[in-house]
């Protein structure tokens, strides 16, 4: 048995009508209770994409079902419609159908909502500026302009070194600075950081900005490396951004151990296996059964208690309003639920 804090997951993918014969969101529900989540987080990229009230509120009734016992709440897309963007931006500040926050796309991922063009991206901060806009703005920061050579189906580690950790440096550079330019005052929010370099880099620039960042870390990027894991998983482990180095994994967990994160989220991304397995394997893979195993691993590395549960509740309960109240639970990890996925991701350090 491991006992924690009820954690919150401020990132995790529920997948919508991509997958007619795979109920992901129900999958989903239920790992959240194995696992005792207090508050599951959705990102905006299901089919169809969670970008207007509309959508939103299906969303919302249709997981209501699922989720009775656990928060529920949304990270609402921006688009490359300057209106829209306005609109959902009301939306968060009026906290409207539970959303806390808004989630741009910097390059194209699984759903392809990247809103590629510099200009663009740099109007939608002045927008922000404009609006006195003080929520949470989450980025997911790669630049394809710096993406090397093409991916190789039967080459999985070729994700990696196309994906390559300069490329999200760069593209946070590039939206600290129009973040920056357009007198920005709300939180800066990276997620999923993957690169040592953009941890450095953020480290070195927090103090001098006039708005906060945070910085998120998922389990795969702690714990998962591009040198040992695509030799046992291949394409089943392709994710964005991509696991990088033995060594920069491990500099990356060190800094999870020194503090330099704020917050854990699994980036839970299921695919069905025969796609994860075919010449086009998307993006992603199923984490949230992890949350035990990983607590436990950063424990054993030695983590603070106080640290770990800033990292998995203390942190998202504060940055994203939710005024959930702490709760300790007792989890008895279940390997068992990976077998709806067709594999377990984390099967190398899972022991």
């Amino acid at each position: 048995m491991v006992e924690y804090l009820m954690p919150i997951d401020p990132h995790v993918h529920l997948r919508g009508k991509e997958y007619l014969n795979h109920n992901f969101l129900k999958l989903g529900s239920r790992d959240a209770k194995e696992v005792g989540l207090a508050a599951v987080l959705e990102q905006p990229n299901p089919t169809p994409w969670l970008i207007n009230q509309e959508t939103i509120q299906k969303r919302l009734d249709e997981a209501s079902y699922y989720f009775s016992d656990i928060k529920h709440s949304i990270h609402i897309g921006l688009t490359n419609d300057l209106g829209q963007v306005r609109r959902a931006l009301e939306s968060i500040m009026e906290r409207r159908e539970s959303l806390i926050s808004d989630k741009t796309f910097y390059v194209h991922s699984t759903g392809n909502m990247g809103i590629l063009g510099p200009n663009f991206q740099r109007k939608i901060w002045e927008l922000k500026g404009k609006m006195d806009y003080k929520g949470v703005s989450i980025g997911h920061f790669e630049d394809e302009k710096y993406f090397i050579g093409t991916f190789d189906p039967l080459k999985p580690s070729s994700h990696s070194s196309r994906q390559n950790p300069l490329s999200e440096l760069i593209q946070v550079e590039n939206q600290i600075k129009n973040a920056r330019d357009a007198k920005f005052r709300g939180t800066f929010y990276v997620a999923h950081v993957s690169g040592v370099q953009t941890v450095e880099y953020l480290k070195n620039e927090k103090s001098k900005l006039p708005f906060d960042v945070i910085t998120e870390v998922t389990f795969h990027h702690m714990f998962l490396n591009s040198d040992d894991d695509y030799e046992i998983h291949g394409n089943r482990v392709k994710m964005n951004p991509p696991i990088h180095s033995r060594k920069d994994q491990e500099k990356l967990l060190e800094y999870v151990l020194e503090g330099e994160f704020d917050i854990i989220g699994t980036d839970h991304a299921p695919h069905p296996i025969e796609r994860k397995d075919s010449s086009e394997p998307p993006s992603g893979i199923p984490a949230l059964p992890f949350w035990p195993k990983g607590i436990e691993l950063l424990r054993e590395e030695g983590i603070g208690e106080e640290l770990l549960e800033s990292l998995i509740f203390h942190n998202s309960n504060k940055i994203f309003k939710l005024d959930l109240k702490p709760k300790t639970i007792n989890v008895q990890y279940n390997p068992d639920l990976w077998n709806d996925y067709g594999y377990n991701p984390f099967s190398r350090v899972d022991k």
